[in-house]
């Protein structure tokens, strides 16, 4: 199993031009090295919080009609739109990362013990962050901004005011703020997403 939730220079004298890697290829390099050091840790984890009934549940609800029909919900509100068009103007393909985030419900079974914070979803990915191997992810976020000029781009526009605004603007907007308390009700806390996000780049 893949989690949830970037590379070397290319250049050598007589090479011809390479291709250059989008935002969510590098996003992958970050998840690979969670893969290659933390897996069968992450793997553990998930077969614990699956004999969990509250952690059941919230993978229920998200295979829920009524899930599908907030996300679409979602997507139409003109400051949803306007982030996605924002990220997309980054090369930041937010599709990638939904199709990633239904991967990791994919979940293998494999036994060992674990010491767990809790039982449920929030629970569960935060257990997941804690297995993450902080340094070597952040070495490689500082290589990747050092070494990758499209990469600093995307990174520099999410620092930028514009983002800020449009961010911040999502966040102000009172039917968004309602389904975010739908997802918390049923086990889905979004800050605790968005804390795995910045973990996979190494940067909490």
């Amino acid at each position: 199993m893949k989690f949830l939730v970037l590379f070397a220079l290319v250049a050598v004298a007589f090479a011809a031009p390479q291709p250059k890697k989008v935002f969510h290829e590098n996003f992958e390099d970050f998840v690979d090295l969670i893969e290659e050091v933390s897996g069968h840790d992450l793997e553990h984890l998930v077969e614990h919080y699956l004999e969990f009934e509250e952690f059941q549940q919230t993978l229920g609800y998200l295979g829920t009609a009524n899930f599908r029909e907030l996300v679409y919900e979602m997507e139409n509100l003109p400051e949803f739109k306007a982030v996605l068009d924002f990220l997309e103007g980054h090369s930041i393909d937010i599709y990638f990362f939904i199709e990633r985030f239904n991967d990791m419900l994919n979940f293998d079974s494999k036994k060992a013990r674990h010491t767990l914070s809790g039982r449920d979803f929030s629970a569960f990915i935060k257990d997941c962050i804690s297995e993450f191997p902080k340094k070597q992810l952040n070495d490689l976020y500082n290589q990747k901004l050092a070494e990758d000029a499209d990469f600093k781009a995307a990174i520099e526009g999410l620092q930028s005011d514009e983002w800020n605004q449009v961010y911040s603007a999502l966040w102000a907007n009172e039917q968004f703020l309602a389904e975010v308390k739908t997802l918390a009700d049923n086990g889905v806390d979004v800050a605790v997403l968005l804390d795995e996000l910045l973990a996979i780049f190494g940067q909490n």
